[in-house]
């Protein structure tokens, strides 16, 4: 597993045993991830990601205008409901 920048974007390359080229975006921060064949030159792998840029950048936008859950507080006081019974 190594890493390789194309276009300002890090992308997480992992060889294994497989047939196609496997690309990812994964959430909350739109990280890209690439499952190559062993027999899949590096430079191939580089051809395969410029061609899918668009589709990248696509997915890292939507996954940027998601709205994430906001940190809990917990305040001094009151009360939760913990398998029906309040603690």
């Amino acid at each position: 597993m190594h890493q390789i920048v194309v276009s300002n974007i890090a992308i997480i390359m992992v060889r294994k045993r497989i047939k196609n080229l496997h690309l990812g975006v994964y959430p909350p921060d739109g990280r890209v991830r690439v499952a190559a064949p062993l027999h899949v030159s590096d430079e191939s792998v580089r051809l395969f990601v410029i061609k899918k840029l668009a589709w990248i950048k696509q997915h890292q936008e939507k996954f940027a205008g998601q709205e994430r859950q906001s940190a809990r507080e917990y305040v001094t006081g009151e009360s939760h409901y913990f398998h029906g019974r309040r603690y």
